[in-house]
């Protein structure tokens, strides 16, 4: 299932031509290069590496994602991923995970303007620019300051003025309801944290279905640092898949984790 979601996304990009490669340390570009250029170009063009770059909520921690698939016979696909995420204050990210079976660093510099995918196996890497680089005034997000876990009464407000933009139904234009719900505040992993649940049924006869089809995600948000803690995906179609984050420490990372080692040949990619 996790393939299918990236062939879909890989199908949305045209790769354009290689960046010419320098006369001297040149990199020789392999077959697997092709297709990592090309989602080096889907991250580093993304519209929100800048506008959605968080400053001063640093923390590290590890996110696991589990997918259960059953399909018609009984038999089931269980799939899982660990993650280890990093942001410092200054808005700097680091993903560790794995690619086709190998390790993968992701790296995001807005202070550098610039997108990393590093490969420990073989100490190589490619870099990209990210775009415009965010304002001087600093207009990317801002965490607030830390509610050390408990509610305080300006979070508390802001989960009343989302309930009522929450607890609402709309009708999409192709006909399919959404409904929106609050879940109120909960705690995790020391943190306060807001919780939604969105239902999406789909039409009898919309998709060839001769039953409406009911699909949720539920989520679960930390404000004080801008990230969600958990989601449950249940679609019957694909199955359910899961998403928490754990081990969460709010501390500086070193600051080493969000550049390339002196040791890894580094080729920088062309922005399209």
């Amino acid at each position: 299932m996790k393939h299918m979601f990236l062939s879909a996304s890989l199908a949305l990009v045209v790769l354009a031509p290689l960046a010419q490669a320098q006369e001297s340390g040149s990199l020789v570009l392999t077959e697997r290069e092709p297709t990592e250029v090309m989602l080096l170009r889907v991250s580093a063009t993304s519209r929100c590496q800048q506008a959605c770059v968080v400053r001063g909520a640093p923390y590290s921690a590890e996110r696991v994602t589990e997918s259960v698939q059953v399909l018609t016979d009984g038999n089931r696909i269980v799939q899982r991923s660990t993650e280890q995420l990093y942001r410092d204050t200054d808005g700097r990210s680091r993903v560790e995970s794995e690619w086709q079976g190998k390790p993968l660093v992701q790296i995001q510099d807005p202070i550098q303007n610039m997108s990393y995918r590093l490969y420990p196996d073989d100490k190589t890497g490619l870099k990209m620019a990210m775009g415009q680089p965010a304002p001087a005034n600093n207009t990317a997000l801002t965490a607030p300051p830390p509610a050390n876990g408990v509610a305080s009464a300006a979070a508390t407000k802001v989960a009343e003025q989302l309930a009522p933009a929450l607890n609402r139904t709309v009708t999409s234009a192709d006909g399919q309801r959404i409904e929106l719900r609050s879940l109120g505040t909960r705690q995790m992993e020391g943190l306060t944290v807001e919780g939604s649940l969105q239902t999406t049924t789909i039409p009898a006869g919309k998709v060839g279905n001769t039953q409406p089809i009911v699909w949720t995600v539920e989520s679960w948000l930390s404000r004080d640092l801008k990230l969600t803690l958990y989601s449950k995906l249940t679609d019957p179609r694909h199955g359910e898949r899961v998403t928490r984050v754990q081990y969460v420490r709010r501390s500086d990372p070193p600051a080493y984790l969000f550049s390339a080692p002196a040791d890894y040949t580094v080729q920088e990619i062309a922005r399209p």
